[in-house]
């Protein structure tokens, strides 16, 4: 990512400012090897040093050990959001651990059954020496990607073989899926500034023009997978963050209203594969870019997906979420949703070992317990509020205060090495400076996205109490807190 800093001077009590300039650097095999391996050893919870990097010709190649295969995916997501790579080829070794494969199957079971983002799926699954092989029918591919998801989160797992096929009970017509594809890309603020072309034939779904890294072009791929759609290629999609356009994104900032933010929210509601069993339900109002969501929908999940599909929507300056969770059918028991908690979060390899106490009271749970980084926390509230009947949670795990000094220098040394390869946007403009090891971001940023983006990887630098003062040039100000607050 590229960066231009106003070279604005900074107080001598926060110490020397860095600057991240504009221009188009280059990227040598041997500084994205180094890039990289030192953004997998600010990953939380990930052992790198176990971990071997190669780039050549902008490919990566990740060799070694991991604990999980949830690891192995974390690290190859780190390699696929870095400046000029075009591929990952990820090759880690997930340790086998000492649980048998009947126990490894009956939780992935478990772990389908119980998550509320798969409706009832009607999937076999076969488990040796901790790798699991999925058989049967969903109704997306969507659905089939949150049904591996669902099953790499269990302990024990190596790896997953997704042999489940799609099937489309509902045609849609090749133009219809098309229009929906493009609307979804055109209006989400992942792709605000890429141009991409969208062709449907015979429900596969054909992508072509470019994105600034493969992060970008994986997301593009799951954007697409809409109910209807069959496949989806994506060959004809470049990486090539020099040619993204920022004024792009200035024209469609312009151009979005409350109406067809509205609408937006309504597509993207009908098309996602947790929501839209709801989406006739939920009713959104928009004004000045504050959207509020209303209605009943059956499950925390959907609430909590619908309100950050809103989040994703071009435009939208903030989102009310006021929808109302009632259980159809007959609820859990409070004693049945505490049990089923305990036991989703024990499947979890990176929580199995936390000791965890659940409160649940009118199906409202609480989360007591200390956890080691912020990224446990937010784990453990993400996988109880998709038990089935769960209608609140209140995270309040403590992660456990063990900030290790860094040097001021090096803080801001790495986090300027994140800035230019992980948010590359020539239109941004920030400065840097840290002081006892907090950072304090200025400049401006183009969209709220960015904001929060660029806070993540303070935290991720080793800063500790970050403050963000970054303006966001296509959005008023939210008059929030200028203290980070971890999501």
């Amino acid at each position: 990512m590229t960066l231009v800093s106003l070279f604005l001077p900074s107080p001598a009590v926060f110490g020397p400012s860095v600057a991240i300039a504009a221009g188009r650097p280059a990227f040598d095999s041997d500084r994205l090897e180094s890039a990289i391996k030192a953004d997998l050893d600010d990953t939380e919870s990930l052992n790198a040093s176990r971990i071997s990097v190669e780039v050549e010709n902008g490919l990566v190649t990740l060799a070694g050990n991991v604990s999980s295969l949830m690891d192995k995916r974390r690290a190859g997501q780190i390699a696929k959001r870095t400046r000029s790579i075009q591929g990952v080829l990820n090759q880690l070794y997930v340790d086998r651990s000492d649980r048998s494969d009947d126990e490894i199957r009956d939780d992935v079971l478990m772990r389908l059954r119980v998550n509320d983002s798969l409706d009832r799926p009607e999937i076999v699954v076969n488990v040796q020496n901790g790798s699991v092989a999925m058989t049967g029918k969903v109704d997306s591919l969507a659905e089939k990607r949150l049904a591996e998801t669902a099953a790499a989160g269990v302990r024990g797992v190596t790896e997953v073989k997704n042999q489940l096929t799609v099937a489309l009970t509902s045609p849609r017509s090749d133009g219809e899926l098309r229009e929906e594809v493009q609307a979804l890309i055109v209006n989400s603020v992942y792709f605000d500034d890429v141009q991409v072309r969208v062709e449907v034939e015979d429900a596969l779904v054909n992508l072509s023009g470019t994105v600034g890294s493969v992060t970008q072009k994986s997301h593009l791929i799951e954007t697409a997978e809409i109910w209807g759609v069959k496949g989806v290629l994506a060959d004809q999609v470049s990486v090539d963050p020099d040619q993204l356009d920022p004024t792009r994104r200035a024209g469609r900032y312009a151009s979005a209203t409350d109406e067809s933010i509205r609408q937006t929210l309504d597509r993207a509601f009908a098309n996602d594969p947790v929501v839209f069993p709801f989406a006739d339900s939920i009713s959104s109002t928009v004004q000045s870019g504050v959207v509020t969501l209303d209605g009943t929908v059956g499950r925390l999940r959907v609430k909590n997906e619908a309100e950050r599909l809103a989040m994703d929507v071009v435009g939208v300056a903030r989102v009310i979420n006021e929808l109302e969770v009632r259980y159809g059918g007959k609820p859990p028991s409070d004693a049945e949703i505490i049990r089923l908690s305990q036991q989703a979060l024990s499947r979890s390899p990176n929580l199995d070992r936390r000791d965890f106490r659940i409160h649940c009271q009118a199906a409202h749970v609480s989360l007591y317990g200390l956890v080691e980084s912020e990224f446990e926390k937010q784990l453990a509230e993400w996988i109880v509020d998709g038990v089935p009947g769960v209608v609140h949670v209140n995270n309040a795990l403590a992660v456990q205060d063990d900030w290790k000094p860094k040097a001021d220098d090096q803080i801001r040394e790495d986090l300027e090495r994140k800035l230019q390869l992980a948010l590359f946007d020539t239109s941004n403009q920030i400065d840097v400076e840290v002081s006892d090891g907090v950072v304090i971001l200025t400049g401006e940023v183009d969209t709220w996205r960015q904001w929060q983006a660029a806070m993540d990887l303070a935290i991720e630098a080793g800063a500790r109490h970050p403050h963000n003062l970054l303006n966001v040039r296509m959005h008023p100000p939210h008059g929030g807190s200028r203290i980070y607050v971890p999501r």
